[in-house]
């Protein structure tokens, strides 16, 4: 990717990465299939990923993802049965208490659908875009939240385009997606979700990287720990069924 690209060098490379955040959007927001995980290993996944690790963890979790789809090693060979229930542990019944919904992590209370739920909910609003039922799947879920970042990437034609994306990504996800991957990557019955946390952070944080440059935007201090203690994190955080993110839209609440 070039330091100061033209829009059209910018172009191509903005849409490998959106590209690459709806395919995580997709396997964090629906249970995996064969089709999707041999779709995966025809793609090399994730060496397919436009954006390279920039970080330790980012570059086991490729590994160890890596060395699941390759199905060589019994013991990364899991029945599609035991992803399922790995799955529903971590983004249905709240089994593992790692919500992927933002508000369980950032909110005071360790609630969901408070204050960080609606200040997502803006931010879909100004580029007329909804969540569809927040009720089944709320506004700052990982899932959903991963595909407005995609949409971003696809219209960032400026450094203010980017701009939004640092900005979105530094108000929201990269204040807690780390915390959630760490809980799911020590929890997770599969290696695949155990490593597919871990690797969406460090994608993101790949991205917030590049965006230094290309948006004129310099990293945010670390972020503070808000997330409350382990044992007071709520017990469930029933996401739903899937629910299309469609832009042009308004939300359905």
């Amino acid at each position: 990717m070039p330091t100061d690209p033209s829009p059209s060098e910018a172009a191509p490379w903005r849409a490998l990465v959106a590209e690459d955040l709806s395919l995580l959007a997709r396997l964090h927001g629906a249970e995996l299939d064969a089709e999707t995980l041999t779709a995966l290993k025809a793609a090399e996944f994730p060496a397919c990923l436009t954006l390279p690790p920039t970080t330790r963890e980012g570059k086991e979790a490729r590994l160890l993802m890596a060395q699941t789809l390759a199905g060589d090693d019994p013991v990364f060979r899991i029945p599609l049965d035991d992803l399922a229930a790995d799955y529903a542990a971590i983004y249905l019944t709240g089994r593992y208490h790692a919500s992927p919904n933002e508000s369980a992590w950032l909110d005071a209370d360790g609630l969901e659908r408070q204050g960080p739920m609606f200040a997502v909910r803006e931010w879909y609003q100004k580029y007329n875009l909804g969540a569809g039922d927040w009720r089944r799947r709320q506004d700052d879920n990982l899932s959903l939240q991963l595909q407005f970042i995609a949409h971003l990437c696809r219209i960032a034609a400026d450094k203010t385009g980017w701009r939004a994306v640092a900005d979105f990504l530094d108000s929201h996800l990269l204040r807690w997606l780390d915390r959630f991957a760490e809980r799911v990557a020590g929890r997770a019955a599969t290696p695949f979700y155990a490593a597919l946390g871990m690797l969406t952070a460090d994608t993101l944080h790949a991205l917030r990287a590049v965006l230094v440059v290309l948006a004129d935007a310099p990293l945010p201090p670390p972020p503070g720990e808000e997330v409350r203690p382990e044992e007071e994190m709520p017990p469930s955080f029933g996401c739903g069924d899937s629910v299309a993110f469609v832009p042009g839209t308004g939300p359905t609440w």
